[in-house]
């Protein structure tokens, strides 16, 4: 049986790292990924940006690709296509094709990437794993699951979620974090999870992120 992975990965050498930390407000959202030479494949991807002039100029500066092209959009969602550089950067792509993954779904917000992969057995994912690792990319596991993800998004609206976005959030709603006026703060939601305030922030931002593409925006943003 397969095995489905989700997980966060954040690195200079990953494509668009560099133009992702300079701009980190964008918001990318892969459509595909091809390859007609296997050192260079080709990235098609959505991109929110209320600044595209500037975003040109950085992605000209990436040298994680090579070329792009702004195919279509506006005022602030555009659609490109970027040819991924032959050196310099992390060749994911060629490793999860080479341990027969698929790419599911790869979403860029706060500087990181969001991504969801299957592959067809455990030892697969290990070995994956373990060249993100050699490449020294900061990976971390959100969940795995053999076959289909339970209780998938559009079924009650939990899976919208990863496990540490529901918990801060549970937790800041509990403790009147969303009230007027606010019962608690960041502080005091990071001492209950044990982690740093920007990680709270983080967790709660984009978990408010994907419930409001998942219930109030969800046509706009799978276009």
């Amino acid at each position: 049986m397969s095995l489905l992975a989700e997980f966060e990965a954040v690195s200079p050498a990953l494509v668009l790292g560099p133009t992702l930390s300079a701009m980190p407000s964008l918001e990318v959202s892969l459509e595909h990924q091809y390859a007609l030479d296997p050192d260079r494949p080709f990235v098609v991807c959505r991109i929110r940006c209320d600044d595209p002039g500037r975003l040109d100029r950085v992605l000209a500066d990436d040298g994680t690709i090579d070329e792009f092209e702004r195919v279509d959009g506006g005022p602030e969602r555009f659609l490109y296509r970027l040819r991924r550089s032959d050196s310099g950067v992390v060749d994911a792509y060629r490793q999860w094709v080479t341990v027969g993954g698929e790419l599911l779904a790869g979403r860029a917000t706060n500087g990181r990437w969001e991504i969801e992969m299957r592959f067809p057995n455990r030892d697969a994912f290990n070995t994956y794993h373990e060249f993100l690792q050699s490449e020294d990319v900061t990976f971390e596991l959100r969940r795995l699951a053999d076959g289909p993800w339970p209780d998938r998004p559009g079924d009650d609206g939990q899976a919208t979620l990863t496990e540490s976005q529901r918990e801060a959030l549970r937790v800041a709603y509990e403790d009147g974090f969303f009230e007027v006026p606010r019962g608690t703060g960041l502080s005091a939601i990071a001492d209950a999870l044990d982690i740093s305030e920007q990680a709270v922030s983080e967790r709660l931002r984009r978990g408010q992120a994907r419930l409001i593409e998942e219930h109030v925006v969800p046509d706009r943003t799978r276009s």
